[in-house]
């Protein structure tokens, strides 16, 4: 179970956080959330795709295996491609709310303590110099931190247009992979490029102007990262 405090350089002055990737650090995951405020370094190397979420709604998600706990762009304790998803990176670090005594609410840096990446003895990066100033692992967590906090709204802001213009279609994945392994999911979604080419001008205007149809061409355009995962999938099978 998670346990959250909030970051400070004296409780937290010799703490070191595990940067090596690995299953048992928690990187053996099916995907992850992403955001648009990413999306430029995401649609290079993962499939964008929608799926349903509990509220109704729609959650952004980067593909990364086929199956439960797969991560193919996981080896060992390497990530396979240069850019990891925001929301995998910053681990174990999560941007909470803090009332000022001035009255205004900012954001801040907490850390779940029970994470697998608290090391335990002098592995990994220190997260803080030895006289207080934040490292610049820290400085680094921070801006990885800034990529969630702002995509939150942002993502919120594209949907919220791909909804009003019913740009959003289902999708079925069916794949044979070598030795005859087979699979199929209906549970995705993309933007329906075909839907895209039919709106009016002015909603087109409208969207490239908002940024939001620079968004709906990186999505559509992932797409095509299916075929990579296919070839890691087929050359461990």
């Amino acid at each position: 179970m998670a346990q959250y405090q909030l970051l400070n350089n004296i409780a937290h002055k010799n703490l070191r956080i595990i940067k090596r990737r690995g299953a048992e650090l928690g990187d053996a995951v099916g995907g992850s959330v992403v955001y648009p405020t990413e999306f430029n370094e995401i649609h290079k190397h993962y499939p964008i795709l929608f799926q349903a979420a509990e509220n109704g709604g729609w959650l952004t998600i980067a593909l990364f295996g086929f199956e439960m706990n797969e991560n193919l762009f996981l080896s060992g304790d390497e990530w396979l491609v240069p850019y990891i998803p925001a929301v995998i990176e910053r681990e174990p670090f999560i941007i909470g709310m803090q009332e000022r005594t001035s009255g205004n609410v900012e954001p801040v840096i907490h850390i779940d303590m029970d994470s697998p990446r608290i090391s335990k003895n002098d592995e990994g990066e220190s997260v803080f110099l030895p006289f207080g100033g934040n490292s610049p692992f820290l400085d680094r967590m921070a801006d990885v931190l800034s990529v969630v906090h702002e995509g939150v709204a942002e993502n919120a802001r594209m949907l919220a247009e791909f909804k009003r213009l019913d740009l959003i279609e289902n999708i079925t994945l069916d794949i044979e992979f070598s030795g005859g392994m087979h699979y199929k999911n209906n549970y995705y979604a993309t933007v329906s490029k075909e839907k895209l080419m039919k709106l009016p001008d002015a909603e087109v205007v409208n969207l490239h102007r908002s940024g939001i149809l620079r968004y709906a061409y990186l999505i559509i355009g992932s797409i095509t990262n299916i075929q990579q995962m296919v070839d890691i999938k087929n050359s461990r099978l």
